[in-house]
């Protein structure tokens, strides 16, 4: 079934013009809305010095395993009228996800909708995430290390962890984290600066903390054993 609905997906993507995900050319990447829509089949990576431009309208599908790897500058330029989307190729199948490391690079991600991924993450980075739209993914967004990273005006919804913290914090405001399993995951040492009423009418817990997780006597789960089980998923 699932190699059906892949090959249907395939075979449409062919048929009506759908583009490859394309390599850097002189250290840029565009995705233009005339080409869209794009299938990126395994994975790629936007090296240090390669930029990244998305036109707004743009939708990216994703086969099973591909993962979005961004090391350089990013620009993605959607709008309310025309947004950015990120789905899967297979809507029985979950993609990798976006992992954004971009260090010093400033990215900037607007009026983007990234729907059935396994994780998305921002680590060591500086950026803004503005009107950005998780749904349905298994965590929406784990973010480790990035103080100057902000989310704005942005909505989690379906997600089973919508918003971790593995290490530092997070800062978000105007921000909607509502209907997903777990809204808000703080591991230990962890913080959020943002408006804990945003976390709201989640099905197991608003806001959580590792330390809430205890199994026997006293003893908690410990990162390492959550990652372990969350890799087979």
């Amino acid at each position: 079934m699932k190699k059906s609905l892949l090959f249907l997906v395939l075979f449409f993507a062919f048929s009506f013009g759908v583009t490859p995900f394309p390599a850097a050319k002189h250290h840029k990447v565009t995705l233009q809305a005339i080409a869209s829509p794009y299938l990126l089949e395994t994975g790629f990576v936007l090296s240090a010095d390669d930029t990244l431009e998305i036109e707004p309208g743009v939708e990216v599908f994703f086969s099973e395993y591909a993962k979005l790897y961004l090391r350089g500058m990013v620009r993605i330029a959607g709008t309310a009228q025309k947004p950015v989307s990120f789905l899967s190729a297979d809507s029985a199948e979950s993609w990798n996800g976006l992992y954004i490391s971009t260090g010093e690079n400033y990215f900037h991600v607007k009026h983007l909708r990234i729907e059935n991924s396994f994780r998305n993450t921002v680590i060591r980075s500086q950026g803004l995430f503005e009107n950005v739209t998780f749904v349905n993914n298994y965590y929406g967004l784990w973010v480790e290390n990035s103080p100057h990273f902000e989310l704005a005006s942005c909505e989690f919804v379906r997600n089973r962890f919508a918003l971790s913290v593995g290490v530092g914090n997070v800062r978000f405001r105007n921000t909607k984290i509502h209907n997903n399993v777990f809204g808000l995951y703080l591991y230990s040492g962890t913080s959020f600066d943002g408006d804990p009423k945003a976390v709201s009418n989640n099905l197991e817990a608003d806001i959580r903390r590792e330390s809430d997780e205890l199994i026997g006597k006293g003893r908690k789960i410990s990162k390492s054993v959550w990652q372990r089980i969350e890799s087979e998923f």
